[in-house]
């Protein structure tokens, strides 16, 4: 067991505790956890602390009141983390024509099964997974169309944000 499983329960309890035990500090938000639970420093003596001590969600709230600023800080830095990964992406893709090609072969494809499934009669048997299939297509066609779109809209209104702030200042 890790602390980013942990923290999924933990978050149930204390969503701050929770989403910081899951980033990259989960080690040292850990060592806090378990110091207020009185337990040793690992994963299953938190667990273990949590399904037998029924004082454990009051210790892990009142660590989480204790230390909220902090916490939020973390949290803070795993967002910021994620962000950097994902712009750190497409920067490096920003001349590469896969996206471009990966994006226009997904719209095709949903639009030819788009196309099938109102022209031809599906069997019964396979409906289910006809359907499950198309809905898995339709995902990817939005997150491919969001990395393109999404970002875009988002970067121009933080740029905009950015620049009447700078210009108050």
């Amino acid at each position: 067991m890790n602390f980013k499983k942990i923290g999924k329960t933990i978050g149930k309890i204390a969503p701050l505790l929770g989403t910081a035990l899951g980033g990259p500090g989960g080690a040292v938000v850990g060592s806090m956890v378990s110091a207020a639970l009185g337990v040793d420093d690992n994963p299953s003596a938190i667990a273990k602390a949590l399904s037998t001590d029924p004082q454990a969600a009051v210790k892990l709230q009142e660590l989480q009141n204790k230390n909220e600023e902090k916490l939020h800080e973390i949290a803070l830095g795993k967002l910021q983390a994620e962000l950097s990964d994902k712009a750190s992406a497409r920067e490096n893709h920003k001349h590469s024509l896969m996206p471009a090609i990966i994006c226009i072969a997904l719209t095709f494809m949903v639009a030819i099964g788009a196309y099938l499934l109102f022209t031809i009669t599906i069997p019964a048997g396979n409906k289910e997974i006809s359907y499950l299939l198309f809905g898995s297509l339709l995902t990817k066609w939005g997150d491919s169309i969001a990395y393109w779109v999404g970002t875009t809209r988002s970067s121009a209104e933080k740029d905009k944000r950015t620049n009447t702030f700078s210009k108050e200042l």
